[in-house]
C-alpha cells in the first residue's frame, strides 16, 4: 500500500508486542482484540477499509478508553512521534487554513481598497454574490474531495488543489470587470472544498482520542488567527505596494496572497504525511510509524486505506450515509450550532450603531474594527482550554451541551435586545467562547466512527456540505443589512438553532448507547 519495496519485512520485525498494551487486564474494560478483516465483515454501514492482520484493532467502548501499558522505550518513541506531528504537520495545516481564510475573504479588503471604484462595482449586492459564488461550490465539492483522498495520496491531492486556488487567487488581480471574478471565485471555492475535510481526516488518522480535540482546536484557532490578521495584513500590502509597477494596491493584494498560497502548497507536497499505513515522509522513522499504527489500534481506531473500491458502489454507500442515524444526528448537533454562530458575525454593526448623547459615534472606525478582533482572541483561548479539558477527561457530549447552553444564553439575550448596552456587549463577547463545539463534535465523531475512517470522513463532509449550503442561503433572509443591528428574526432563529443542536447531541449520545 505505497510502502517502498523491501521495507515491509524490516518494519514487521520492529513491531512492538501488542499484548503489552493490554497485559494484566482481565476486567470488563479489556480490549477485545480483533483483526481488520473481522471488523470489515461486521461493519453495518457498508464502508470497508482493509487492515493488515499484523495490526489488530481493539474494540473499545466510546467512554472507556483503555490505559496503554507501554515500556519506557515505547513511550519515548511515542512522544517523539507526537512531537514531530505537532511541530511539522500541525503547523503546516494551520498555515494552510490561514491562507484559506485569507484567500476566502481578501475580496472584501480589495473592495474597500479601490476595487469598487476601479471596476465600477455596485455596492452590497456585488459582495453578496462574490460570497455566494464561492460558498456554493464549497458546499458541493466537500464530499467528492473527501472521496478522492481515499484513492489519491493526500500529499498529492491537497497541495495540488491548494496550488490551483493560489494561482486562481493571483489571477483575480487581472480582472477588468466583476464577471471574471464570479468565475474565479467559483473555481477557488471548488478547490478550497478539499482543505478543511481533507486535513481533518488526516488529523483523525494520526492522533488518538486523548489528543484529537486539542489538535482540532489548534487547527480551528488558526482560522481565527487568519480572521484577526487578514485586514491588517491586507492594509499593509495596499499601503506599501499601491501603484508599484503601475498596479493599484488592491491588485497587489491578490498577487501577494496568491504567491503566499503557492509557497505553502509546495511545502505541503513534502510534509503532508498521508496515512500511517503508507506514508512516505522522511521525517518519520520506521519505529515511529510502527508505534503510530499500534497506538491507534490500542484504542480501537483504524486509519484510512487507499485500496480503491469500485466507483458506483462507493457512491451508493456515500449516499447511504445521508440516511444513517450517525449523519442525521450529527447534522442536528453540528449544523444548527454552526448557523447560530452567525449571531456574533454582526458584532461590528452593533458597535457601529452605538451613539453618544450628542449623536456622535461612540466608537471610532478603528475601534469598530479592533474590538471584534478581541473576540477572536477569546475564541482562541477558550477553544484550546475547552479542548484540552475534553481530551484530558474524555468528555465530548457533556461539554458540547454545556457550550450550546452558553450560546443559548447569548442568543436569548440578543433576541430580547435589552436596552442595557453592557448586557448586549456581554452576550456578544461571551458567544465567542462557543466556537469550540466544532472541535469537540469532530473529535466525538472520530471516537464513534473510529473503526471506519472512510465513513467518519464522509459523515463529516456531508454535514459540513449541508451547513455551507445553509450559510449561502440564510444571511439574506435572517440577517439583512436593512434590519441591523437588532434583526427582526436572526437572533430569535439562532435561539431555536441552539435548542435543536442540544437535542441532536442528546439524541446522538443515547441513540449510540
Amino acid at each position: 500500500m505505497g510502502v517502498p519495496a523491501g521495507t515491509n519485512s524490516t518494519r514487521r520485525s520492529e513491531e512492538f508486542d501488542l499484548t503489552a498494551l493490554s497485559r494484566g487486564r482481565a476486567n470488563d474494560k479489556t480490549p477485545n482484540w480483533t483483526y481488520g478483516h473481522e471488523i470489515e465483515a461486521s461493519n453495518p454501514d457498508g464502508f470497508t477499509t482493509p487492515t493488515s492482520k499484523e495490526h489488530p484493532v481493539a474494540t473499545v467502548s466510546e467512554d472507556a478508553l483503555p490505559e496503554r501499558d507501554l515500556t519506557q522505550d515505547q513511550q519515548a518513541i511515542e512522544k517523539r512521534l507526537v512531537r514531530k506531528l505537532d511541530l511539522i504537520f500541525l503547523p503546516l495545516a494551520c498555515i494552510s487554513i490561514i491562507m484559506k481564510k485569507i484567500d476566502q475573504s481578501n475580496y472584501k479588503a480589495a473592495y474597500t481598497a479601490g476595487m469598487r471604484d476601479d471596476l465600477s462595482l455596485d455596492g452590497t449586492n456585488v459582495l453578496n454574490w462574490l460570497d455566494i459564488y464561492f460558498t456554493i461550490p464549497l458546499a458541493i465539492f466537500q464530499v467528492p474531495s473527501i472521496l478522492m483522498i481515499t484513492r489519491v495520496r493526500p500529499s498529492l491531492w491537497l497541495p495540488s488543489l491548494e496550488l490551483c486556488w493560489g494561482v486562481l487567487t493571483g489571477c483575480m488581480a487581472a480582472a477588468s470587470s466583476v464577471q471574471p471574478m464570479y468565475v474565479l471565485r467559483w473555481l477557488i471555492g471548488m478547490c478550497e472544498a478539499s482543505a478543511w475535510p481533507g486535513t481533518t481526516a488526516l488529523l483523525l488518522s494520526w492522533y488518538t482520542p486523548r489528543e484529537m480535540a486539542k489538535r482540532q482546536a489548534v487547527y480551528l484557532s488558526a482560522s481565527y488567527v487568519g480572521s484577526m490578521f487578514t485586514f491588517a495584513m491586507q492594509s499593509a500590502i495596499h499601503q506599501t505596494l499601491d501603484q508599484k509597477a503601475g498596479l493599484p494596491g488592491w491588485r497587489w493584494l491578490f498577487v501577494i496572497n496568491g504567491i503566499m498560497t503557492v509557497v505553502v502548497a509546495m511545502v505541503g507536497f513534502f510534509l503532508i504525511p498521508d496515512y500511517p499505513e503508507d506514508t512516505r515522509v522522511r521525517y518519520l522513522t520506521a519505529e515511529e510509524l510502527s508505534v503510530a499504527r499500534q497506538r491507534l489500534a490500542s484504542c480501537g481506531k483504524r486509519t484510512q486505506s487507499r485500496e480503491p473500491q469500485p466507483i458506483i458502489p462507493l457512491l451508493l454507500k456515500t449516499l447511504k450515509v445521508m440516511v444513517s442515524w450517525k449523519f442525521c444526528l450529527l447534522f442536528l448537533a453540528y449544523a444548527p450550532w454552526a448557523w447560530s454562530q452567525q449571531a456574533n458575525a454582526y458584532f461590528n454593526l452593533f458597535l457601529d450603531s452605538l451613539r453618544n448623547k450628542d449623536g456622535s459615534p461612540r466608537y471610532s472606525t478603528t475601534e469598530v474594527t479592533n474590538i471584534p478582533v478581541g473576540g477572536y482572541a477569546i475564541s482562541v483561548v477558550s477553544a484550546i482550554a475547552f479542548a484540552s479539558l475534553s481530551d484530558r477527561l474524555q468528555v465530548r457530549w457533556q461539554l458540547a451541551i454545556f457550550v450550546d447552553m452558553v450560546q443559548l444564553l447569548c442568543t436569548s439575550i440578543l433576541a430580547a435586545w435589552p436596552a442595557n448596552v453592557g448586557l448586549k456587549m456581554f452576550a456578544f463577547l461571551l458567544s465567542y467562547t462557543t466556537g469550540i463545539n466544532e472541535s469537540i463534535l469532530i473529535a466525538w465523531v472520530g471516537d464513534i466512527c473510529k473503526d471506519n475512517p472512510t465513513e467518519r470522513a464522509v459523515i463529516i463532509a456531508w454535514t459540513v456540505s449541508v451547513m455551507f449550503a445553509g450559510n449561502a442561503s440564510m444571511p439574506l433572509g435572517l440577517w439583512p443589512a436593512s434590519q441591523a443591528p437588532d434583526y427582526k428574526y436572526g437572533y430569535k432563529v439562532a435561539v431555536g438553532f441552539c435548542v435543536v443542536s442540544i437535542v441532536g447531541i442528546i439524541g446522538f449520545r443515547f441513540f449510540r448507547s
